[in-house]
């Protein structure tokens, strides 16, 4: 299509010359000499070029805008796919808005720049030296008058170039923080509503809108100068060249049908180096644009891609041995020195204060980031040797904020396995306890969810998200469970499906509910990043250390059912947790 385009636009060109031509002979021969019968044949040569060049130019046209688009896909396309493929290290640091920004917006200036621009700039260049050719083969001395004000476009051309990058790189930061704010401030409308801040989010709003006026007025008001101005000066050579052929003319040194075609030579020598000015200008805009794009492209992806093949079933056998990791270079360790072993179908618990290292220490698990110290072990072999997709085949994840996208009840399911089938997925349902709420729905498995879920409930979408994990039926699980603030039978419903998701997998369990606590095989209590105690609910108890005050203290929350945990103590033979009336309570929150 590059090269279809680019022949197109060459015929084009030399169809230029075609005009001035039969201008020469028709005002030489027809109109001086007397020949009247070259007239019909020549006007007829000029109307065939014009047809010609038109048509050529039409071709060009859509070749270039099939060229384009697919340009525009491709680049999205990659942009897109490295972004997915970045840690998340990466993203913590990004807002939303401004990817979204990169992805639609700058994409599209970095497209015209390299499509359009360059397509029309060689038809520009070719355009002038094809002109410039047949006007040095009139007279060479008026050539050089009609390019007399060439050094001060030139000038002028450098001088925009120079200037002009710095102008375009806050407008598209101005842009891409408009975005930003649009994008966080719709995502939390709920917010803005209950707390009564819709008139000071309009009015940030409009402040950042602003700043993005007064980018664009300024890059448009220094068009607005050089654009005419340079248009000005390439008008003053047309006069400079009228003026000296003329009196060549009247001199008797060139015939006047060589001063007319040599007129519109000139014309259409300055109409491509005006439309090299503007070129000049989306060259501009694309390159602000382009650096911003092609700052995500160069980023490093998440090592381990490149060895993704899949491999045989493991078992789960899960082994962490002096695992350390800190979030920053300088920052102090969020994790140090962690070591436990984890044998295929047991269940470890996770317990700990804020801060504790719960979350750091199963995202290093998935390579959501990258351990610094130590080695982590899935059947005796290191996770970086599985490759990343194959890592995240083998694990499961249940977050306590159960993420649905805007899409069908189906859709959301099938991301644990595109493959299965309806009634695989109405199983994986059925065990999550959550086929009787679908069927309860209009459409069913086909019914939309909403932005994020909104149009379920949270035990709902809790019971989609464990479902989905169930259909990807993985062996090794991490669970963070969400039946905090959800009432009495739905946390049953909940507490049975994550029962059925558990069984015969390995899991960890950054734990909140004591019956999780009470079922897990052995339990790490975390504090600063480090392992403080780890043994059983009972032993841990005996213990008489953090875990138990944490216990005592009710920081760990209790089953929402008195039956329930009444049922629980009498299966282990444990106390019965002090009264919350009898102590003071732990004042540090719970980490998710």
């Amino acid at each position: 299509m590059a090269a279809g385009t680019l022949t197109c636009a060459i015929l084009s060109t030399l169809m230029v010359v075609v005009f001035p031509a039969v201008t020469k002979t028709v005002i030489d021969e027809v109109l001086i000499k007397k020949h009247p019968e070259q007239l019909a044949g020549l006007i007829l040569t000029a109307a065939l070029a014009v047809v010609f060049r038109n048509g050529l130019d039409s071709l060009r046209i859509i070749l270039n805008n099939t060229f384009e688009q697919r340009v525009i896909f491709d680049l999205r396309s990659d942009l897109y796919s490295h972004i997915q493929m970045l840690p998340l290290r990466w993203f913590d640091n990004r807002a939303t808005g401004d990817l979204m920004t990169r992805i639609l917006e700058d994409v599209t200036s970095v497209e015209r720049m390299l499509i359009d621009g360059i397509e029309q700039g060689v038809v520009a260049v070719l355009q002038v030296v094809v002109v410039l050719g047949m006007m040095f083969y009139f007279s060479v001395s008026l050539t050089f008058v009609a390019l007399a004000p060439a050094p001060v476009l030139a000038a002028g051309a450098l001088w925009y170039t120079l200037t002009a990058h710095r102008r375009y790189r806050l407008q598209r930061q101005a842009s891409s923080a408009m975005n930003s704010l649009l994008h966080d401030n719709l995502a939390g409308i709920r917010q803005i509503k209950s707390y009564v801040r819709e008139g000071d989010e309009h009015a940030r709003f409009n402040s950042i809108s602003d700043k993005l006026r007064d980018a664009t007025l300024i890059v448009m008001r220094v068009w607005a100068l050089y654009s005419p101005t340079m248009v000005l000066i390439g008008t003053l050579g047309i006069v400079l060249t009228v003026w000296f052929g003329a009196r060549m003319v009247l001199a008797g040194s060139m015939q006047t049908g060589d001063l007319m075609a040599f007129l519109l030579l000139t014309g259409f020598l300055y109409e491509p180096i005006h439309k090299l000015h503007q070129l000049n200008q989306l060259v501009q805009v694309g390159r602000a644009a382009g650096e911003r794009v092609f700052e995500i492209i160069d980023e490093p992806i998440e090592p381990g891609w490149e060895n993704s093949k899949s491999a045989v079933r493991v078992t789960g056998d899960v082994r962490f041995a002096e695992v350390g990791f800190s979030y920053g270079k300088e920052g102090a360790p969020a994790i140090q020195g962690i070591t436990f072993h984890a044998r295929p179908g047991e269940t470890v618990a996770l317990v700990g204060t804020t801060g504790a290292g719960k979350s750091t220490l199963v995202n290093l698990l998935t390579r959501f980031y990258e351990y610094d110290a130590g080695d982590i072990l899935i059947d005796g072999k290191p996770i970086r040797e599985f490759g990343m997709r194959r890592l995240r085949e083998m694990i499961g994840v249940v977050t306590q904020e159960s993420f649905l996208f805007n899409g069908t009840i189906r859709e959301n399911l099938l991301m644990g396995r595109p493959d299965a089938s309806d009634a695989e997925v109405l199983a994986a349902a059925e065990a999550a306890n959550a086929r009787g709420f679908i069927d309860r729905l209009p459409k069913g498995l086909d019914s939309v969810v909403g932005e994020r879920g909104v149009k379920l409930s949270v035990g709902e979408k809790q019971r989609v998200s464990i479902a989905r994990a169930l259909l990807k039926d993985p062996p090794i699980l991490i669970l963070d469970e969400a039946t905090a603030s959800v009432d009495t039978t739905t946390e049953r419903l909940i507490q049975e499906a994550l029962e059925h998701l558990m069984s015969h997998r390995t899991c960890f369990v950054i734990a909140h509910r004591l019956s999780t606590i009470l079922r897990a095989d052995q339990i790490l209590v975390l504090e600063r990043g480090q392992i403080i105690e780890r043994g059983t609910h009972a032993s841990l108890l005996d213990l008489g250390g953090k875990y138990a005050r944490l216990w005592e203290q009710s920081f760990l929350e209790k089953p929402a059912d008195p039956e329930a945990l009444a049922e629980l103590e009498e299966k282990t033979n444990l106390p019965r947790p002090i009264p919350e009336e009898e102590f003071e309570p732990d004042p540090l929150p719970m980490d998710r």
